[in-house]
């Protein structure tokens, strides 16, 4: 044949790639390999191109590469934005090959100022092969996607084309002669372009599908070879040779016309005029091409009232119209039809498409097997009416599918030399053959043939190798499975390294670095030093972490990986805070809490007037409390410097922990919390249904907890920091109050415990226990000092020195404020302490007595939480301030933004 195979494609060398097989090894061999890797931290432009040292990029390599090497670009190793600029050549024993391992991608329009660039451009060049890569470009231009110009003997082989925008996939123009385009797919983007002095170029073995403009030109191009394409549904014709391009040969393709897209079977392309409307015959031979040119063994079906053949300036609209006027044109040529599986990734024949197989010229020009690597094979239920290949781009075969399976000791494929792994390869076969022969291609230059399934291989040096199976049933049909990546690594120890950043609020940040050439445990541990351990994604590097006190801790960072190995990672760090050493201090005092509304740990910070210094919210210790808890906490201090915090689980039992706020007791240090314990267990205060609301105070040591709960308020007590608690009192019933109680506040003057209890028409009664004399006692104080103006939603209680019961209601977001001197026997009147203060509107509204002065504090509905103190001693108010302001206690939680469902506040 005057148009023969390029000796490029004969010889050059090739690894497995995604669903394509192995070419002959005889150029990848040891030394003779560059490498490329951009996501190799030890990559360089400025190195040699080792397995060790990869180049980041594939056009450093190129400038480096000589004839007889092999770029290699390592697979999955990402989308590379540059232009590939090939000026080197090989000869025709010793070509230059440029492998992508499982399509490596290149995006020309990412690297700078590249919008209309192509993605590889070879010029004078001869004796190269590009094979194995995604090209794709997104943005505007005409720009071809492969560029070759003035080439000779050049294959661009398995590759996959992408571009919406317009101009050609792959330019073939100047001088270039003995060129092929093989086994490549072309989906929705431009088709391939013969420019006028190129020569014997060869396409074939090809998948158009859905082409923007022709699948194929050839302009003043002798001999173009167009063969084993399957085209379909192109905006324009499908192949047109035109001006003097003699000597064409178009033969055994699948070409169809009809736009299944009207169907809603296939997507429409991105045609520049309507479908039904381009006039183009689908195979068009132009006046000076017809001498020596030829059209025979394709499977053709036009588009409907379209035409399938145009030769010299005439039209056909079918083969036999074709034939009659030009004899020995389109002889074979049949119109089918075809409906093809759009929900596969490939136009392959169906099987009722018997004309098409093994019906092709023998003698046709084209490549050794079908875009996937299958060798032809006779179909053992179809009579042969030519050769038995079939037409179009893949092979009819009883291979349906195969799979490739790896095993190692480890359950990723990586690891350091030496790496083994265990191949195992399965084929479907629809006619019923049995497997007759495995080959497997490991990547590294070495491949194994087999009558069994699985085979192993051991890798001894580092490297990303694509591993592909190849399997032959007993007529010789072939399937290749898909690749599988197994990446071995440099031999290293697993290393795991910490390094710690304080932050404030006694606050760190841990970031580790772990590495290995195994695969990491797929989570690793974090023990901050404090009882609080966290075990971590290993997508998840830095964590942050609060401590609950000051002090020196140790961060302990484990890690594990597949190779059954582990290492550890300690570092100190020390954390302060004066605030905290204030807020513990003696003291004015107040201890304040906020529970965040998703029930998680509650926050705690405490405040020292006599110093004039917060400590910053820190987390509360939680063990033993159930996760999430509610938004529902109360505290207290006692006597013995005890604070006592009190919260309601979500199935309504009751928790409470107490905190050392004095000197080492030996069983606790100062600031140190207990664990929590359950108060309603059935031999402490019992169960007690329906909580809604908790408030906690104190007589000397002893804590007393009041609920209100389905309308009720109830009341038990325990010693500080005990666990020992009396069963529920009903103070209602006790009373004789209605069982319409919304919110209740519990606060103490001497042996005397006072609650303040709203009910569900705003008014407010008082019941006061006094423990000397052993008797309850009680009154409306609405009735005494009027009701208040709006919705009242809660009360709040407090008491400072000289007998004075403070009653905190919040009406319509406003804070009022009555206090009952039971010394003299006699209530103030409502004071507005919003109007005072300037408090912004609340939701929730808690209040504290230190010394001689009233603390209040709410939260807004912007999550604000604010402060404002009223001093007896000197008859004023202070203006509102926030409380959760870097001058104050800070953020709730530094390291994220919670919705605070309630506050609580003790103080003493």
């Amino acid at each position: 044949m005057r148009l023969r195979q390029s000796a490029a494609l004969t010889v050059a060398a090739a690894t497995s790639v995604l669903a394509f097989p192995a070419l002959p090894a005889s150029a990848a061999t040891a030394g003779n390999t560059l490498y490329v890797d951009q996501k190799s931290a030890s990559c360089t432009d400025a190195g040699t191109g080792s397995q060790a040292n990869p180049y980041c990029t594939i056009s450093a390599a190129a400038a480096a590469v000589r004839p007889g090497q092999t770029v290699k670009v390592a697979a999955m190793s990402g989308v590379y934005a540059e232009t590939v600029t090939i000026g080197r050549s090989g000869t025709p024993e010793q070509p230059i090959t440029f492998l992508g391992l499982s399509h490596n991608e290149i995006r020309p329009m990412l690297a700078p100022a590249k919008a209309d660039a192509s993605g590889f451009v070879l010029t004078g060049v001869h004796d190269v092969v590009v094979q194995g890569f995604v090209v794709r470009r997104f943005a505007p231009g005409t720009a071809p996607l492969v560029g070759v110009r003035d080439s000779d003997r050049v294959t661009i082989d398995q590759m996959t084309y992408g571009s919406r925008t317009g101009g050609p996939s792959v330019q073939v123009s100047g001088g270039s002669g003995d060129l092929t385009v093989s086994r490549s797919r072309f989906i929705q983007t431009g088709g391939v372009e013969v420019g006028a002095g190129a020569h014997d170029v060869l396409i074939s073995a090809n998948e158009f599908n859905r082409i923007t403009n022709e699948a194929v030109t050839a302009t003043d191009a002798p001999r173009t070879a167009v063969t084993n394409n399957t085209i379909a549904f192109t905006c324009e014709g499908s192949v047109r040779i035109d001006g003097t391009s003699p000597g064409a040969v178009i033969e055994n393709n699948v070409i169809t016309a009809e736009h299944k897209a009207d169907t809603g079977a296939t997507p429409t392309p991105d045609c520049a005029t309507a479908p039904a409307s381009r006039g183009q015959a689908e195979v068009a031979v132009s006046a000076g091409s017809v001498s020596g040119s030829k059209v025979d063994y394709n499977l053709l079906h036009p588009r409907s009232g379209g035409f399938a053949y145009a030769w010299a300036g005439s039209t056909y609209p079918t083969a036999a119209a074709f034939t009659a006027a030009q004899p020995g044109q389109a002889a074979h040529d049949v119109d089918v039809d075809i409906s093809f599986d759009t929900t596969s990734s490939a136009l392959r024949l169906p099987a009722a498409a018997t004309a098409g197989i093994d019906s092709t010229d023998p003698t046709a020009p084209g490549v050794p097997s079908d875009l996937t690597g299958v060798k032809p094979v006779d179909h053992p239920e179809v009579a042969n009416s030519g050769g038995v290949r079939d037409r179009g781009a893949y092979e009819v075969s009883g291979q349906s599918s195969a799979s490739l399976t790896l095993t190692t000791r480890t359950s990723s494929m990586q690891g350091p030399p030496p790496f083994t792994v265990q191949a195992t390869a399965w084929a479907s076969n629809t006619w019923g053959l049995a497997q007759a022969a495995y080959h497997f291609d490991f990547g590294d230059g070495s491949s194994v043939d087999s009558t069994t399934s699985s085979v192993s291989h051991t890798y001894t040096s580092p490297g990303s190798y694509s591993v592909t199976a190849t399997v032959t049933d007993t007529l010789g049909g072939t399937v290749t499975s898909r690749a599988q990546l197994v990446e071995v690594k440099p031999a290293a120890d697993l290393t795991v390294g910490t390094s710690v950043t304080k932050n404030a609020a006694l606050g760190v940040t841990v970031t580790s670095t772990l590495t290995s050439p195994y695969v990491l445990h797929p989570n690793y541990m974090v023990d901050f030093g404090d009882g609080d351990l966290r075990y971590l994604s290993v997508n998840e590097l830095t964590v942050q972490h609060q401590y609950r006190a000051p002090g020196t801790y140790q961060i302990t960072v484990q890690a594990s990986d597949e190779g059954y190995r582990s290492a550890t990672s300690r570092k100190t760090v020390q954390v302060s805070s004066a605030g905290y050493d204030a807020s513990i201090a003696p003291g004015e005092r107040v201890q304040l809490f906020a529970l965040p509304q998703d029930g998680s740990t509650p926050a705690n910070t405490g405040a020292n007037y006599t110093l004039g210094a917060w400590a910053p919210f820190l987390p509360v210790r939680t063990t033993m409390l159930p996760q999430p808890a509610t938004t529902v906490s109360a505290a207290a201090i006692t006597a013995g410097q005890y604070v006592q915090l009190f919260s309601l689980s979500k199935d309504g039992r009751v928790f409470t922990a107490a905190r050392n706020l004095g000197s080492d007791n030996g069983l606790l240090k100062p600031g140190e919390w207990q664990q929590w314990d359950e108060v309603t267990l059935a031999d402490q205060a019992g169960a007690l249904p329906g909580i809604t609301q908790l408030s906690a105070t104190t007589l000397g040591n002893v804590v007393h907890l009041v609920a209100v709960a389905k309308g009720r308020v109830y009341e038990t007590s325990g010693y500080q920091g005990g666990w020992e608690w009396l069963p529920w009192g009903d103070i209602t019933g006790t009373l004789g109050y209605p069982a319409d109680v919304t919110s209740a506040a519990a606060a103490s003057i001497g042996n005397v415990m006072h609650v303040a209890m709203l009910s569900s028409d705003g008014r407010i009664r008082v019941g006061d226990a006094d423990y000397d004399r052993r008797r309850w006692s009680g009154g409306e104080l609405t009735a005494a000092v009027g009701r208040l103006p709006g919705k009242v939603t809660q009360v709040a209680a407090a008491a400072t020195p000289g007998s004075k019961f403070h009653v905190v209601a919040l009406a319509d977001g406003k804070v009022y404020e009555a206090g009952g001197d039971y010394a003299a026997g006699r209530w103030t009147n409502w004071g507005n302490i919003t109007a005072e203060t300037g408090l912004p509107a609340l939701t929730r509204v808690a209040a504290a007595g230190t010394g001689n002065s009233l603390r209040v504090f709410g939260l807004t509905t912007g999550n604000q939480i604010m402060n404002a103190d009223g001093n007896y001693t000197l008859g004023r108010w202070t203006k509102a301030q926030r409380v959760d302001t870097a001058s104050a206690a800070g953020p709730v939680n530094p390291f994220s933004s919670q919705l605070i469902g309630d506050l609580s506040v003790a103080g003493r």
